[in-house]
């Protein structure tokens, strides 16, 4: 923590790096600046000196081990994708499911469903739903903004609180962190550290409402902001990425195209399942989980995530070699440049994350955190209303720092003993359960967080259009959760109510939002699909003259695709709730 207090200033590095980003389209420049200015601060203004602490903050980086995995890891994972397209992997899938998913509707629910699978690890989840939705998404004209908000909500919002995850571990840590900076024991709470994480789940509003906003707006096909404008593009042109746009990556363009020579589904669905399997069975092992009396939760508490990770990577990209060459898609040489192609693709995305660790870094020798935790939590606060205060810290943390595992380890330490002093043991599942959907804002809206910039890379989609159409979705997720928190205060402090509450808001928002964005445009309320387009039974012309009814987009609702993805991700949430009935 810092010893030195720079007021005001310790908001400049973030503040200046957002605005430069979302002003100038370039977010290195941008990035940099944020890390530079926040030296000039604690240099004393001298460039020189500022310029040569910037360059140890950029090493510094490395120096922690998560962070080295973490770089390498994204290489290895950059490589198996390139194998699952090059070798005809994922042709493979588009000709397999092609006839079943025939629409942008029913890409984007697809997507959504199989981040529900992929509950283990954000990174992972991210870069295997992109992976196999990527194309299928393209091909039925889903914009890949959209395809970037589906990728990036059904990853930190599932991982949180999946059954069995890298989150979890890390978040009780977090509150063990938190006990001891109180200075009390599990059996003076009369809670352990796991028991109190999942007493809390159902006081994570935020993520459950960004999570079932996807699969709202997938299903209904209700658009609102810069969001409604790209799926017109998307539909109406086969634009599926803003004409002058720079994605972050583009398997085609640096991969070279698939191959149509043999193309088989093992070499799709096999490097995924390696993937999953052995990063699952490595975090478990490496937690101790093979010990006689070392259960599963707590091997996943123990782990050491980005070495699990690490390793499921590689067989990632090992098992994808083998099976390029085994079904004789690729020779040896083809097979050796994919794994340098896929390497290449990962340049520009880890340029961005050493970047954003560096200005995380800086916000913190700023103390950026602590400048916001004095301003929102002052002396005074009636101690109902501290769960929406932590709420907004959590998500100005995060924003700004781009981190929702640093602004949990920033805040937790100072909401759990905050909470005990002024209420008691009772509060602290409300206050950890906030603070963790706060913190999670930050990584859908801030464009310096890693799962946004991942989001961007394996959706193919400009990074800062993926921002800047995400954070009105984001933002009306966040809303209806500071709303509900404020009917705590008021005395409404049951979560099985506020819950059920902010889901009627939530679709009454979005339904609001999307007739009055899309009568303020002349765009359909209900996105037609490209079909409808084409076959003429929506006239373009005359919703770009203003001619449009508000409804000329209906779907067919009860197809397999939604009623499959409505099914399970009702059966993922009982039992979620399950767990956190158990904690209680």
């Amino acid at each position: 923590m810092t010893t030195t207090t720079y007021g005001l200033l310790a908001l400049a590095p973030p503040l200046l790096a957002i605005v430069l980003a979302m002003t100038t389209r370039q977010v290195l420049v941008s990035l940099f600046a944020g890390v530079w200015i926040g030296a000039m601060i604690v240099a004393g203004w001298n460039p020189i000196a500022a310029t040569a602490l910037t360059m140890d903050w950029l090493v510094e980086v490395f120096r922690s081990p998560f962070d080295t995995k973490f770089i390498i890891l994204i290489m290895f994972m950059g490589a198996g994708a390139a194998f699952i397209h090059r070798s005809g992997g994922i042709l493979a899938l588009e000709q397999w499911i092609g006839d079943r998913v025939d629409s942008a509707r029913e890409s984007q629910i697809l997507t959504w469903l199989i981040g529900v699978f992929i509950f283990f690890s954000s990174y992972t989840s991210t870069i295997v739903t992109g992976n196999s939705t990527r194309d299928l998404a393209q091909e039925n004209r889903s914009s890949r903004e959209m395809h970037a908000y589906t990728l990036d909500s059904t990853t930190s919002p599932v991982a949180t609180f999946g059954p069995v995850s890298s989150w979890i571990g890390y978040q009780v840590s977090m509150i063990i962190v938190g006990f001891e900076a109180a200075t009390v024991t599990a059996s003076e709470l009369g809670m352990t550290p796991f028991g109190l994480f999942l007493q809390s789940i159902p006081w994570n509003i935020y993520c459950f409402m960004a999570f079932f906003m996807v699969g709202f707006i997938a299903i209904t096909q209700r658009f609102f902001g810069p969001m409604l404008d790209a799926e017109w593009r998307a539909r109406s042109t086969g634009q599926t990425i803003r004409e002058d746009a720079t994605p972050l990556s583009d398997v085609s363009q640096d991969v070279g195209e698939p191959s149509d020579k043999n193309p088989t589904l093992v070499n799709f669905f096999g490097p995924i399942m390696v993937l999953l399997v052995v990063s699952l069975v490595s975090m478990w092992w490496l937690g101790g989980g093979h010990n006689p009396g070392v259960g599963i939760s707590e091997a996943f508490q123990e782990t050491d995530v980005a070495l699990g990770l690490l390793y499921g990577s590689f067989a990632f990209m090992v098992s994808g070699f083998v099976g390029a060459l085994g079904y004789r898609t690729m020779d040896l040489e083809t097979a050796s440049d994919t794994i340098i192609q896929g390497f290449k693709t990962m340049n520009i995305a880890i340029a961005i994350i050493v970047l954003a660790w560096s200005i995380g870094l800086a916000a913190e020798k700023v103390g950026t955190a602590q400048v916001i935790v004095d301003v929102m939590v002052g002396s005074g606060v009636p101690g109902s209303f501290l769960p929406v205060i932590i709420f907004l810290a959590a998500m100005f943390v995060a924003f700004t720092t781009g981190t929702s595992w640093g602004t949990m380890a920033i805040l937790t330490p100072l909401a759990i003993p905050l909470g005990y002093e002024l209420v008691g043991p009772s509060i602290l599942p409300v206050l950890v359960g906030v603070l963790f959907g706060g913190a999670i804002y930050g990584d859908h809206s801030s464009p310096i967080s890693d799962t946004t910039v991942m989001s961007s890379i394996f959706s193919g989609s400009d990074h800062i259009d993926h921002v800047n159409t995400q954070i009105p979705f984001a933002g009306t997720a966040a809303g209806v959760t500071v709303f509900v928190l404020v009917l705590y205060g008021l005395g409404l402090q049951t979560a099985y109510v506020l819950l059920p509450l902010a889901l009627v808001l939530t679709v009454v928002a979005v339904l609001a939002l999307n007739k009055f964005d899309a009568r303020r445009k002349g765009l359909p309320e209900v996105m037609p699909s490209a079909d409808a387009i084409e076959s003429g039974e929506v006239d373009v012309d005359a919703v770009e003259r203003g001619e449009v009814d508000g409804n000329n987009g209906s779907h067919d609702h009860l197809t397999l695709v939604p009623v499959l993805a409505v099914t399970v991700v009702v059966v993922y949430l009982a039992l979620v709730f399950g767990f956190a009935v158990i904690g209680s």
